[in-house]
């Protein structure tokens, strides 16, 4: 399970990377490539939060495990987080990137941020919730 747990991560990863790559190339504006980058990450940040959810999460809770209520407060920081972002994604739906370039960027880069953040907050929640000999499970 843990190891689900950090393929996912590492895929969300890789596609916060494609992303910048795309953002930052000076000599393109590629937004068809960028749109179809932003959705994968929307798709693969979905089966992340459900993952995490279905797994991990309401599992604990559901055996009343002694670290539920520590799970309980990451699935909530997980819902809200994933508003965040379907906020960012429909603001970005709704009008033209090319038209609002530079803040579209900076709003792109933001979230990218965000992201990494989260998932580093995530991964350190996750093993102290497995523990040591639980994350090879």
């Amino acid at each position: 399970m843990f190891n689900r747990f950090t393929d996912l991560q590492g895929r969300i990863r890789g596609l916060i990377e494609r992303t910048e790559t795309l953002l930052l190339d000076p000599t393109a504006r590629d937004i068809g490539a960028l749109g179809s980058v932003r959705w994968e990450l929307a798709r693969t940040l979905r089966e992340y939060q459900l993952f995490k959810q279905s797994c991990i999460f309401d599992p604990m809770e559901q055996r009343r495990d002694p670290k539920a209520p520590c799970a309980r407060a990451m699935k909530a920081d997980c819902i809200r987080f994933g508003e965040d972002f379907l906020a960012y994604m429909l603001r970005w739906s709704a009008v033209s990137p090319l038209q609002q370039w530079d803040e579209f960027v900076a709003a792109s880069l933001e979230m990218g941020a965000r992201i990494r953040n989260q998932l580093a907050v995530e991964l350190a929640g996750i093993t102290a919730l497995f523990g040591q000999g639980d994350k090879a499970a």
